[in-house]
């Protein structure tokens, strides 16, 4: 792959020239990271948890973060387009089953190449499983963010803490792989594959 140099060396997530962001590959002389563009459709939970996610010092991979609204499939589209006209090695999609069919979702990502990473029935099952491994059934979002009150009292899911979060992270991805497989499982969420894909000797193949 042919090295690029950015516009801004911020570090951060910038709109420059039709391009959003300066995760794009650096000069020649410098090491060369994968890039990995992680979409979603939560503008307050995901996002937060995902924009402090990054900034953990054993992510070995350059993160940009987006939002687009929608269904999942919405999601996958516009990760897709977004991966075109970013360059970025592999894109993701943070996406809930809620009310939707994955799918159309699932299809559209193997058309694409996008890679899905699923909550069922939304993220805060991801969440939950940082405090404790929770196998039953999840009604619906509001009984997950019920779920994960009781262990989390101070829970605000337009605020996120994601020191609430930090030291449970390894715990969630063991906890999730042991529930039935995302999307069909409830509860299940693929989030932790995501996650184990932004370690530096990851091969997501």
């Amino acid at each position: 792959m042919t090295p690029r140099r950015s516009e801004r060396q911020t570090g951060r997530m910038v709109r420059n020239a039709g391009r959003e962001t300066d995760l794009r590959r650096g000069p020649a002389t410098r090491e060369q990271r994968r890039t990995v563009l992680i979409t979603t459709n939560g503008e307050s939970t995901e996002r937060a948890y995902f924009d402090a996610l990054k900034r953990e010092p054993w992510v070995g991979v350059k993160v940009a973060v987006a939002v687009e609204r929608g269904s999942p499939v919405d999601l996958v589209r516009g990760a897709y387009r977004r991966q075109q006209e970013n360059d970025y090695d592999e894109a993701w999609a943070v996406c809930d089953v809620d009310h939707y069919s994955p799918g159309e979702a699932s299809a559209a990502a193997r058309e694409s190449g996008v890679r899905l990473a699923w909550s069922n029935p939304c993220f805060e099952v991801w969440l939950l499983l940082h405090l404790i491994h929770h196998a039953g059934h999840v009604e619906n979002a509001k009984k997950a963010r019920d779920l994960l009150r009781k262990h989390l009292p101070q829970w605000d899911k337009t605020a996120l803490n994601f020191d609430s979060f930090r030291d449970g992270v390894a715990d969630a991805c063991r906890r999730a792989a042991r529930l039935d497989p995302a999307p069909e499982g409830n509860p299940s969420t693929s989030v932790g594959v995501l996650v184990t894909a932004l370690q530096p000797t990851a091969n997501v193949g």
